[in-house]
């Protein structure tokens, strides 16, 4: 570790300040301070050993880009990076507190490393770089083989993603949290074992999150981060004033998580968490899951007293007496994982399922224990709760289920997300005609649900054997891959339990598998997934063949289950009658095969026929004629063993349109927007190629472009001739590779050009390379800074044989643009680089007022467009504005974007028609994930607050008004001046 202060400092003076909360000290640091407006620079050697390593900055900030940082070594600049907008009041605030890590930095004994601090205006302040060995994210050997791209790429980007979301040293997205507190809790001071269970900007796990992500996280091997998770929740439940509840959330160090630590009871999550506490003894076989005493003491407790204190009675003698619903209790949160429902429900369907589901894990521990009497009733009594609900939660006037009842016993069948769709991933139901027509109401419903909910539907339709609904809804998940952590995790899960149904038994050394494949993927190979101490290889062709291997371990019992009843299943081409059973109400038939070590089986329950193989990948796409609305493409055919009948083209990962030759025109665009294309080959048999190479294009802008040399840049320099508009460094028409350019920049290596754009710009366009005027020793490489912040760097060094690369690049909200042009580290004789066609789009903004919302409720009055919400002119703290939304709280107003914009912008307040009484605080929502709150209640003496969001990739904004809650008494809300920028 290297205090700062020590390094040796230009323009650095010393400065030690006591960081308090709530009057007592937390943390006393000795900074590193800057000037205001200046450059400051920081320099140390380095002493250790020869490795890569992390360097850790830890420093104090409050404005965002109110300083730039970069650390060089050797005068090779490594990262940079702007400040953030912290919230604590002033530099003795602990909130402000930040951590930068710069990863996987190569170093050598005597190695130089320099900070740089560049002020824009805030004082820099700097403590320490702690260095320490790279670590990097663990790792897994589990792998995914198919010809669908689609879901060989999804999966691989969720394994990643889930393993990047790991607790372990040097993870980049940890310490960004206001460092309070963590430095005021004593007791938790190292970081526990886990991984990310909650929005990424929170450092922790919850206990909804965890459950959910535990499949995925053990076929990853991430079983000691689960157990320890699952671990600290049991302990909890013993705590003073608990009463059997674990808490909602820890933080990564395994404190009370300090947003949501306790204020969250939500019925189902006890039980959620005892079902999937003995799931991982399935897989793993680990006795501790049943044996540790802590999460023992907690099976015991959820099902003792914790039921009894939820009204639960038992009568074993007379069932008819007892009452065996969990209620929720005065003061606790809710009885359902629906965060948003509209009744004051006691219990629901989610937390009954949950429920039935610990009931039998409770039954199967106690077995396990040798408590034979204790596991028989309660497998009993599972099943009397199972009957209680299909006698007691069916509405026959509306054909379904309720999904909730409140505490007069009125029953609730309409759609209510968690609780209704949850009902069935938990197995309540007849699993007959009731069950369908469920899951069908559910099907009706499900396009509203957050993202966080549609993560459980493929694993829930794969269930019930939905297998296209349950691929449509995991392909959904892959493609769009939010990057909210349970997605990740879920996209692993559900190929594992769900496409490939894997059933797993560990402590009796079994595994079952049962082929849920749709006629987009012939067949899967998963490779390494662990059941206990058995590492399995599966595959599945179609629904009629199974592979089975057993890389190691000891040998593994195998059940091969098939849909349907085939006369006879054939294991390595021996024919078996197989048995029968019932897998949530969908017959399957299987055999039971041993697989010894090393070992490879083959069951197939009937003739694999027809054409398997996909087509091979079309190649040379090309895009032409670009118009505002429109692009034509054209490619090179595919080859197949049959015959190739069309071709799919996608753009992004939506279905564009179908071809039948080798051509296609994407219409129906938006002007000055960036968009991928790419192409799928078709066979009869619906095989799927590969997707061919990827071409981006932007659409014309209807006049919104800017070429850059007609701007004036605010500073440019070359260490060869002069930076040129228009024209080559040596004033020369641009040429890159034989095409000429009208516009661009001619600079040399090593040079940079600077723009001030002040936001006023979405995106930065150009085609660059090495110009044509040169033909040998030129080597280069192509930068593009925003705010000191780099934004792209040309993946290879360039040469006068490279060919041309086409940038097209987000600079939305970029206040300052900086080209740059290295010289590759070998000099710079040669090195004219172009900057050819560069433009940047215009930011268009569009008036939200000037849209259609998808939905809008307010809890008085009737929502305005460009009035306040009692009709008059909007104005804020006497400033009136003519565009913007009038609402009242508690509100909300809900616009389908598709990802169409970048930014939304506004200001907010109280109207200037209240002066009184008025307390609310302003949301925006994305996707279901909360993307801003006003820091503080707002009433009518606060300022008005101007907000600029992300949100990009964005499909459905809300906005929300909620009364603060002390009632909605003169909670008049105005989104002024309320505008989307593209």
């Amino acid at each position: 570790m290297v205090e700062v202060e020590n390094m040796a400092l230009t323009n650095f003076s010393t400065e030690t300040v006591n960081h308090t909360w709530n009057g007592a000290s937390v943390d006393n640091v000795t900074y590193a301070k800057g000037v205001a407006g200046q450059t400051s620079t920081a320099r140390t050697g380095f002493t250790g050993t020869t490795g890569t390593y992390d360097l850790i900055t830890r420093y104090n900030a409050m404005a965002e880009n109110g300083v730039t940082y970069k650390i060089s070594v050797n005068s090779t600049p490594v990262d940079s990076w702007a400040t953030a907008r912290r919230w604590g009041t002033d530099d003795t605030d602990p909130k402000n507190i930040d951590t930068r890590t710069t990863s996987k930095i190569a170093l050598k004994a005597g190695d130089v490393i320099v900070l740089t601090a560049t002020s824009a205006g805030e004082v820099p302040r700097v403590d320490k770089i702690t260095i320490q060995q790279y670590v990097g994210p663990p790792t897994s050997t589990l792998t995914i083989n198919s010809p669908n791209a689609t879901l060989n790429d999804g999966f691989n980007w969720g394994k990643d993603r889930a393993l990047g979301m790991t607790f372990y040293p040097g993870n980049p997205m940890m310490g960004h949290e206001a460092e309070w507190w963590r430095l005021k809790d004593a007791t938790h001071t190292e970081v526990q074992p886990g991984y990310w269970g909650a929005y990424t900007n929170r450092e922790s796990f919850y206990n909804r999150d965890i459950t959910h992500q535990s499949d995925g996280a053990h076929a990853l091997g991430l079983d000691a981060e689960t157990f320890n998770m699952f671990k600290t929740f049991a302990g909890d439940a013993d705590d003073p004033g608990q009463n059997g509840w674990p808490l909602w959330a820890h933080s990564s160090y395994g404190a009370m998580y300090y947003i949501d630590g306790t204020g969250f009871r939500e019925l189902p999550s006890p039980f959620n968490l005892m079902a999937k506490a003995y799931k991982q003894y399935q897989w793993t076989g680990n006795t501790d899951w049943i044996n540790d005493p802590t999460l023992s003491a907690y099976y015991d407790s959820t099902m003792g007293a914790f039921l009894t204190n939820h009204e639960v009675t038992w009568n074993d003698a007379n069932p008819a007496d007892e009452q065996p619903v969990p209620k929720k209790q005065p003061g606790e949160y809710l009885a359902t994982y629906f965060e948003f429902p509209n009744e004051n429900l006691t219990s629901a369907g989610d937390s009954l399922g949950f429920y039935y589901q610990s009931m039998l894990a409770y039954s199967e521990i106690l077995k396990a224990k040798s408590d034979s009497a204790g596991s028989s009733k309660w497998a009993n009594r599972a099943q009397r709760v199972r009957d209680y609900f299909e006698k007691n939660w069916w509405d026959a006037s509306n054909n379904r289920y309720h999904r909730g009842k409140d505490a007069a016993g009125t029953g609730y069948s309409s759609w209510g997300h968690e609780a209704s769709f949850l009902m069935m991933l938990t197995g309540l139901g007849d699993y007959g005609p009731r069950t369908d027509s469920y899951l069908d109401f559910i099907a009706a419903n499900d396009d509203d649900l957050n993202v966080e909910a549609t993560s459980y539907l493929p694993e829930m339709y794969y269930q019930y054997n939905r297998s296209s609904e349950g691929w449509a809804w995991l392909k959904k998940l892959m493609t769009g891959r939010d990057t909210y952590p349970e997605i990740s995790f879920a996209t692993v899960s559900s190929v594992i339990d769900g496409m490939m149904g894997v059933q797993p038994d560990a402590p009796h050394d079994t595994v079952a598998t049962v082929s849920r494949l749709t006629s987009e993927t012939p067949w899967v190979e998963i490779d390494h997934l662990k059941v206990g101490d058995n590492d399995l290889k599966l595959k599945h062709t179609g629904t009629k063949a199974s592979t089975l291997t057993n890389n190691s371990g000891g040998t593994v019992t195998w059940k091969a289950q098939f849909y349907g009843t085939p006369a006879t299943i054939t294991v390595n081409g021996t024919p078996h009658t197989p048995q029968t059973k019932s897998l949530y109400g969908k017959t399957v038939s299987y055999v039971t095969v041993p697989v010894a070590a090393g070992a490879t089986v083959t069951a197939n329950a009937g003739t694999t026929t027809g054409d398997i193989t996909a087509p091979s990948a079309p190649t040379g796409l090309t895009a032409t004629n670009v118009t505002s609305k429109s692009v034509a493409l054209t490619w090179s055919a595919s080859t197949d063993d049959v015959a190739v009948t069309g071709y799919n083209v996608y753009r992004g990962t939506t279905l564009a349109g179908s071809s039948t030759g080798t051509s296609f025109t994407a219409t129906g665009l938006t002007a000055s927007t960036p968009y991928t294309f790419t192409v799928k080959a078709v066979d009869a048999a619906q095989n799927i190629s590969e997707a061919s190479n990827a071409v981006t294009v932007t659409t014309s802008g209807d006049g919104q472009a800017v070429d850059l040399s007609g701007l004036t840049w605010s500073s440019a320099r070359s260490d060869f001739g002069t930076v040129q508009k228009d024209k080559s460094v040596d004033g020369n028409p641009i040429r890159l590779n034989g095409t000429s350019y009208a516009k661009g920049l001619g600079i040399h290596a090593n040079g940079s050009i600077t723009y001030t754009l002040n936001g006023a710009y979405s995106r930065f366009q150009s085609d660059i390379g090495v110009d044509d005027e040169v033909n040998a020793n030129s080597t280069m490489t192509f930068q593009v800074w925003g705010d000191g912040v780099k934004l792209y760097q040309s993946p290879t060094v360039m040469t006068p044989t490279s060919p041309t690369q086409s940038i097209d690049i987000s600079i939305a909200g970029v206040k300052t643009l900086e080209l740059k042009v290295t010289d590759a580290g070998d000099g710079i004789n040669s090195d004219h680089a172009d900057w050819a066609a560069a433009k940047l789009i215009q930011q268009t903004p569009t008036a939200l007022s000037g849209l259609t919302w998808s939905s809008a409720r307010s809890d008085f009055g009737t929502v305005q467009k460009d009035k306040s919400v009692d009709g008059n002119p909007i104005r804020l703290n006497g400033t009136s504005y003519a565009k913007g939304l009038g609402i009242h709280a508690n509100g909300s107003i809900t616009y389908t974007l598709n990802g169409a914009y970048s930014r939304f912008q506004s200001d907010i307040g109280v109207d200037d028609e209240v002066n009184a009484n008025s307390t609310m605080t302003f949301q925006v929502w994305g996707d279901g994930v909360k993307l801003y709150q006003s820091p503080t209640v707002m009433t009518p003496t606060s300022p008005t607050q101007s907000i600029d969001i992300s949100i990009a990739g964005v499909k459905t904004l809300e906005l929300k008004v909620t009364d603060a809650g002390d009632g909605i008494n003169s909670d008049h809300a105005d989104w002024a001046a309320a505008q989307l920028l593209r």
